[in-house]
């Protein structure tokens, strides 16, 4: 998927002539961002199909280790692990809300149609 990525952009960092090619470059790489927040909220989505008991949402377990995994890759990778834990955590408390809001209305149809 990164190399994917990569192909989207036109320039590597070090070939930008200026703040403007820079900044486009930059923009791709939001725009490519984004699509993998999209489907990464596909994830959630299905997640919270398949959990049973809406106890089973927040995984205090599964948090530490994502964190844990992505702090690592981070480091390996040359990005900010602080910066990614943060970010990460954020992204998680988000992403367990809504996997919260899409269970209930997952649970309420149901009830309904019974």
């Amino acid at each position: 998927m990164l190399k994917d990525i990569k192909t989207k952009l036109e320039l590597d960092p070090k070939s930008c002539q200026d703040m403007n090619e820079l900044r486009e470059q930059i923009d791709q790489l939001d725009r490519e961002i984004v699509n993998l927040l999209a489907l990464r909220k596909t994830y959630m989505d299905r997640a919270a199909e398949l959990k049973k008991h809406r106890n089973l949402v927040r995984d205090d377990k599964r948090v530490v280790d994502v964190i844990k995994k992505v702090s690592e890759h981070a480091t390996k990778n040359g990005a900010d692990p602080k910066l990614v834990a943060d970010l990460y955590r954020t992204m998680i408390e988000w992403s367990i809300n809504y996997e919260f809001d899409q269970f209930d209305k997952i649970n309420s149809e149901m009830g309904e149609s019974a």
